[in-house]
């Protein structure tokens, strides 16, 4: 071969550098600069948190040579350890005004911002950035950022990335969880509550925050089983297991709710230290009246009414109502939901013609007609221009051997809904009625 590439023959030259008589390259480290010299005295300071060393150090090898970008942000680094904020915030703000890319200037300066609850300025410096980099530290504090300035779509939005890239912060998978929670999307704040305490996060607002998303999911017992617990008592907890209630005639033996349900991470939350908030025994009483076990619920509700604040007084009674109703107790049922209008009038005072029919169905179905009649009435008083009600009442006249009544509210029937999908079989009915022996004809107001 004629020729050697420049690459072949600098090979040859480092290979055998006698031979090209050249001298061999000495093993002696190269003399640093006074600059790199005073860097790395300076930066030696620092992680032996000599502060006060470092920054005199620093600042002089950044006099000594304006180019370095590193110099001055560890020298920020060391006035912010040394409680120099300002001064630090200023030297940032400089390198990125410089150099609008050093993402690292942008994620100490927003550290900084982060600390202070500068929410806004922390969005101000790491959102331009992230063209840059996509990292893991700059979407947490943006998420958080947004979190504490009430955007919690945009919160989300960082979170999500954030846990992409470092899927392991229980602290992440917590904060998400929240707001989904907030923003009704149950199931995902539920598998981001699961994923906190997988990761290692004990706190009993966690397990209540889950246990609110498995109600919201309205899993509130799981799937129940049964289990040994050797002297378990009902209502608490007892492993991976809330104890419902023991099993008749069966040692030991108790109905259990697993830890994917919300009565259990409830009351784990209680155990943990919450058990003297009124809301979360509120929420526990809840659990219970959704899950059909109204005793129950309805005795929670009679211990927890002295502990309840004024401003859910309102909705307690009202939840305490269904709990009274769910036991048959009709007429504590009507005067808890009395209490509860009384409170709020405009929330629940819609609900009572419903609640009159409801306490009117259950006489019916009883055999009691006279109740029904009696409870159909009221709700009619409350609401005369309801059809329905009407039609109801006239057919339990009917039922009576009350024609003239039965016809009475019939008519009311046709005078409110002259097109009545059932107009000509109430005519026939009236008709009917108005042949029999006549009766009282009291005609409803």
């Amino acid at each position: 071969m004629r020729h050697m590439t420049r690459l072949v023959l600098l090979t040859a030259m480092l290979a055998a550098p006698a031979a090209w008589g050249a001298q061999a390259p000495s093993t002696q480290p190269a003399q640093l600069s006074k600059a790199d010299q005073l860097f790395s005295d300076g930066r030696d300071a620092l992680f032996r948190r000599e502060y006060d060393r470092a920054i005199d150090l620093l600042t002089r090898a950044a006099a000594e040579d304006k180019t370095r970008t590193h110099y001055r942000l560890h020298l920020a680094r060391a006035l912010d350890y040394a409680g120099k904020m300002t001064q630090a915030k200023e030297i940032l703000a400089d390198i990125l005004k410089s150099t609008p890319d050093h993402v690292e200037a942008g994620q100490l300066l927003a550290e900084i911002f982060s600390r202070q609850e500068n929410w806004r300025s922390v969005v101000e410096v790491l959102e331009p950035l992230l063209k840059y980099r996509h990292d893991y530290v700059s979407y947490h504090l943006l998420a958080e950022a947004k979190y504490n300035l009430n955007d919690f779509d945009g919160a989300r939005k960082y979170y999500e990335e954030a846990i992409k890239l470092n899927p392991a912060s229980d602290a992440d998978h917590y904060q998400l969880g929240n707001i989904y929670l907030s923003r009704g999307f149950y199931a995902l704040a539920a598998e981001s509550y699961q994923n906190a305490l997988r990761l290692g996060m004990r706190s009993p607002v966690l397990h209540y925050q889950l246990g609110s998303a498995y109600f919201n999911l309205r899993n509130y017992f799981g799937r129940i089983t049964t289990a040994t617990v050797r002297s378990g008592q009902v209502g608490t907890i007892s492993g991976e297991w809330y104890l419902i209630e023991a099993v008749p005639a069966q040692k030991d033996v108790f109905r259990v709710a697993p830890a994917e349900s919300a009565i259990y991470q409830i009351a784990r939350a209680m155990a943990d230290g919450l058990g003297d908030r009124p809301d979360i025994q509120f929420l526990r009483a809840n659990i219970y009246l959704n899950a059909g076990r109204y005793r129950d619920a309805y005795e929670m509700y009679a211990r927890i009414k002295p502990i309840i604040p004024g401003e859910d007084l309102a909705l307690f009674h009202y939840y305490y109502a269904q709990a009274a109703f769910g036991t048959g107790n009709y007429d504590e049922y009507l005067a808890l939901l009395g209490e509860a209008i009384r409170l709020d009038k405009a929330a629940y005072e819609p609900t009572l013609v419903e609640a009159l029919v409801r306490v009117a169905e259950q006489y019916n179905q009883a055999g009691q007609l006279q109740k029904y009649i009696e409870y159909l009435t009221m709700a009619v008083a409350h609401s005369p221009q309801t059809a329905s009600l009407h039609l109801k009442l006239g057919n339990a006249y009917e039922e009576a051997g009350k024609h003239a009544d039965a016809a009475a509210h019939w008519q009311l029937v046709l005078d409110l809904e002259p097109d009545h999908p059932r107009r000509l079989e109430l005519v026939n009915q009236i008709a009917r009625a108005r042949a029999m022996r006549p009766g009282p004809t009291t005609r409803p107001s």
